[in-house]
């Protein structure tokens, strides 16, 4: 059975950045939670099983239990020095990462200026305000290394992104790829609110569903809005369109092109590093 609290997290994703009501969220909750209560049954279950097996090889322990206390005994020299060096926090690794005591795969540092480090399947950097006052953890999924094949084509207005205090959400509500849409939306999202202080709000660019018309309908031809457009295409890409930032794609595409310009927003990476 797959863990179902991917998908819960998906969900919760899309209605913190406004792609779904309330309404929507708490119906499809609802059907999730048979699944997450099942999922977590079968894992309590199993830790039950596990501990009533380690019960019955308690005799087998015992045999084994003197080969342990020697290594633990061995081991006992090298554990202080082996507890400093394992990183207990992203400011640690951070810390390794520029004394080059983390391997290629767990960190680098990009342009000898930014440290990058991976936890979990994300990877973290840090950045300054503007003005020098705070430092924002940065966590996306991808690094500066997988994404330097990918040009940011156009023209952003910056004056007039720096001015906006909100930012339309848009989308085909129509298409196939829901949910790395719902990834890709939720991903810059955050980054937006977080950072660039900007409001989201959801939007779609057609009307052709019931929850649609309730929302704006907003494309990049309305030049009086700071718009973040999602078009599912076979061919991923981003790029600019003076008020309107535009990530086209599939799968996780969606998602290496909302890096790709947050990279670009937060001035990481150039638009034409590729």
């Amino acid at each position: 059975m797959k863990d179902p609290r991917s998908k819960f997290n998906v969900l919760k994703g899309s209605y913190e950045s406004g792609i779904i009501g309330k309404e929507e969220f708490e119906k499809e909750k609802e059907k999730l939670e048979p699944k997450l209560k099942e999922f977590d049954k079968k894992i309590e279950d199993s830790e039950k099983q596990g501990e009533e097996e380690i019960r019955k090889s308690s005799e087998k322990a015992l045999i084994i239990g003197i080969i342990i206390i020697i290594v633990l005994f061995a081991a006992v020299i090298g554990y202080a020095a082996l507890s400093r060096q394992e990183p207990k926090s992203i400011e640690e690794l951070h810390v390794m990462n520029l004394k080059g005591q983390l391997k290629p795969s767990q960190g680098y540092v990009y342009k000898n200026v930014y440290s990058f480090v991976t936890l979990d399947d994300s990877w973290y950097t840090q950045l300054a305000s503007p003005k020098g006052t705070k430092i924002y953890n940065l966590a996306l999924r991808f690094s500066p290394k997988d994404l330097e094949s990918i040009a940011i084509e156009g023209n952003l207005d910056k004056e007039f992104f720096d001015t906006q205090n909100e930012f339309f959400v848009t989308f085909n509500p129509i298409g196939k790829d829901f949910s790395d849409v719902s990834l890709a939306v939720a991903d810059f999202g955050t980054h937006m609110s977080k950072v660039f202080e900007k409001t989201p709000v959801a939007a779609c660019d057609r009307n052709e569903t019931e929850l649609c018309r309730q929302r704006p309908i907003v494309t990049c031809e309305d030049s009086d809005k700071l718009v973040f457009y999602v078009k599912e295409a076979s061919k991923l890409r981003a790029y600019y369109k003076g008020n309107c930032i535009v990530v086209e794609g599939t799968g996780l595409d969606l998602v290496k092109g909302v890096d790709r310009i947050l990279y670009d927003l937060y001035g990481i990476m150039g638009q034409e590093e590729a």
